[in-house]
C-alpha cells in the first residue's frame, strides 16, 4: 500500500511522518508503549476506552504475554470492543489468539474474560470508516506515525481493511468460561507483568 498522503509531487517525500514506515519503529514503539507502561503501573484507567490491554498465550510456549491495542469501537451495552493489528496478519498476538483465544481483556476500570471474533472485510470497513467519522485527527495523527497513508478515501480504507485483521471482543457468557476463571471488574491480568513490545509472542 502506498503511504503518500496525497498526489505525489517533484521532490516531494513520500516517506511517513519522522521517516517512519509501514513496519514499527522506535519512535512508533515507543509511542505504543505508553498505554502499555499505565496499564502495567496500575494507571490503565486513565486511557478510558481509548486502549484496551490483551493478555494471551504464546503459540509455542504457552506463556501468557500482553499487548496494549488501540479500540476502534466500543458498545457500551455488550461491553464489545473491536481492535485491529496495523502491521497485519503476522503480528505476535494476532497469531496468538488463532493458535489459543485471549485470555483476559482489561479496558478502563473493567476487566472480562474474552469472547473473540475475527470481522470479515464488510465489517471492518464499516468499523473503520465510523472511527474516521467519529475521530478524524486521531485517525489521521495514527496514520502518519504508522506510515498507513491517506485515508480520507473509502477506497484507501478498504486497502487498508483488507490486509489487517479486526477483532472483536466480548465478554465470554459465564458458561464458557473456565472454571474458577470468572474475571471481574478491577481483577488484574494473570500471569507476568505486560511486555515492553506492542506485541506478545
Amino acid at each position: 500500500m502506498s503511504t503518500s498522503t496525497g498526489p505525489h509531487r517533484p521532490g516531494a517525500s513520500t516517506r511517513p511522518l519522522l521517516g517512519l514506515r509501514r513496519q514499527p519503529g522506535r519512535l512508533a514503539l515507543a509511542i505504543f508503549r505508553m498505554p502499555l507502561a499505565l496499564y502495567r503501573i496500575g494507571l490503565g484507567w486513565l486511557l478510558g476506552h481509548t486502549f484496551l490491554l490483551l493478555t494471551h498465550s504464546g503459540r509455542r510456549t504457552g506463556r501468557p504475554h500482553a499487548t496494549a491495542v488501540m479500540v476502534l469501537a466500543h458498545s457500551g451495552t455488550t461491553g464489545e470492543a473491536v481492535v485491529c493489528s496495523v502491521w497485519g496478519p503476522q503480528t505476535d498476538w494476532v497469531r496468538n489468539i488463532r493458535a489459543h483465544p485471549a485470555l483476559l481483556v482489561q479496558i478502563g476500570r473493567d476487566s472480562f474474560v474474552p469472547q473473540q471474533r475475527f470481522l470479515d472485510v464488510d465489517e471492518a470497513f464499516a468499523v473503520a470508516v465510523e472511527f474516521r467519522r467519529r475521530h478524524p485527527w486521531r485517525l489521521r495523527l495514527v496514520s502518519r506515525v504508522l506510515g498507513l497513508g491517506d485515508l480520507r478515501s473509502d477506497a484507501a480504507v478498504r486497502e487498508l481493511v483488507a490486509t489487517r485483521p479486526f477483532v472483536a471482543l466480548r465478554p465470554a457468557p459465564a458458561r464458557a468460561r473456565p472454571h474458577g476463571d470468572e474475571a471481574s471488574a478491577g481483577d488484574p491480568a494473570p500471569g507476568p507483568r505486560p511486555r515492553g513490545a506492542p506485541s506478545g509472542s
